[in-house]
């Protein structure tokens, strides 16, 4: 399930939605918009986290800012980089463990903020510099990128180089824009308190009937979770459209996956491409420049592994979503195994023709999504003792 910083059920986030309708639509020039809509997210951030809360946002946004200058100067790049992250990771230890003892008082601001997405957003940031893909950003652009208030609730975590690519003023709102945003919005609260709703509180237990129910229960609560997440990321996007901002999908259409890359490929696509962008692809290199090129397959394969086996622990620090992260990055590698298998066998206009058979779609979609359905039960189902 994602991590909910702001709860939409509340008249105060469409209340702040509207305000920033009527201050940022009109504006046509594009420093006073970089400025408004900045003062908007440090707003509702400020109304996230409270008023005792204020300096450990401010103090979280400074050193974003510290360090992004830091990262772009050469004498002080390395020694920026490893700072940054060294504090990234010790707020996301806040953020994700109640018995860590450091900084306790920080952890309600962190959840109220969402660190685990700031947290990702803040590594985008940090490479952009160290890369020199971007320029410095200013003080605004750092508040924008790290704490877009309706991106708040659950993501999605959009690329620092796609931020930067969007124009500093929109094209002027049209009528078929709004309305295509207004029908997004609706959509995504359509199937938030209503379809979502109604299959929690009739369908759900908690994993606490057993017998065949069980099997059940586990095709559900899958697409509860896509249901309930989804609607998040469409409620985004079409805020997103209406404020002229842009926002990334997070999803394709995840229950017609074929097998875990595809599934990959449509579920929090944002994340995905994240692990991608800044795990997978770097460990893949480093490991292939190391190897002088040879076994392939097998870097690929240990790529995976550790670019999931963190991707679970992101998620939440315990046994449970490590193993969770161990069970999708086993599947990744065997469907990549397989697929280099296929291809070997039957060439590539064969692997076209068998993957284009209907009973081999049909079956290769069902056994995905039931191992996706079971992997997620298994992070919610009451095990004696376990956690």
């Amino acid at each position: 399930m994602p991590e909910l910083a702001v709860d939409l059920g509340t008249p105060i986030f469409w209340c702040f939605f509207a305000l920033a309708m009527f201050v940022l639509v009109p504006i046509v020039e594009g420093r006073v918009r970089t400025v408004f809509l900045a003062g908007l997210n440090l707003a509702f951030a400020t109304l996230c986290v409270g008023r005792h809360g204020v300096p450990v946002l401010l103090a979280v946004i400074a050193g974003a800012y510290l360090a992004a200058r830091a990262a772009h100067t050469k004498s002080l790049r390395s020694i920026a980089v490893a700072v940054g992250g060294l504090a990234i990771l010790v707020l996301f230890l806040v953020h994700k463990l109640p018995s860590f003892a450091l900084l306790p008082g920080a952890r309600p601001v962190l959840a109220a903020i969402g660190f685990s997405y700031v947290a990702l957003r803040l590594v985008e940031l940090l490479r952009a510099m160290y890369d020199e893909r971007q320029p410095v950003p200013s003080p605004f652009a750092v508040i924008s990128y790290l704490l877009p208030f309706h991106m708040l609730a659950a993501g999605p975590i959009q690329s620092y180089d796609d931020f930067c690519g969007q124009p500093a003023v929109s094209e002027r709102l049209t009528v078929p824009a709004a309305l295509d945003g207004v029908e997004r919005v609706a959509s995504g609260l359509f199937k938030k308190f209503v379809i979502a709703q109604a299959l929690q509180s009739v369908f759900l237990t908690g994993f606490t009937v057993k017998g065949p129910y069980l099997f059940v229960e586990a095709q559900i609560y899958y697409l509860w979770v896509y249901l309930d997440f989804s609607a998040y990321s469409d409620i985004a996007v079409g805020i997103g459209k209406l404020l002229g901002i842009a926002t990334p999908e997070n999803f394709a259409n995840p229950l017609i996956a074929r097998n875990l890359i595809d599934f990959w490929e449509r579920w929090h696509i944002s994340l995905s491409q994240f692990i991608r962008r800044n795990l997978f692809i770097p460990i893949q290199v480093a490991l292939i420049r190391r190897s002088g090129g040879a076994r392939p397959l097998a870097i690929a394969s240990l790529a995976f592994v550790i670019s999931f086996l963190l991707c679970g622990l992101w998620h939440g620090v315990s046994l449970r979503f490590l193993i969770w992260g161990g069970m999708h990055a086993a599947a990744l590698v065997v469907t990549n195994l397989y697929k280099h298998a296929t291809q070997k066998r039957l060439g590539r206009a064969g692997v076209k023709a068998y993957l284009a058979k209907r009973p081999v779609r049909a079956v290769a979609t069902l056994l995905t999504f039931e191992f996706v359905a079971f992997s997620l039960m298994f992070i919610v189902y009451p095990f004696a003792g376990g956690s």
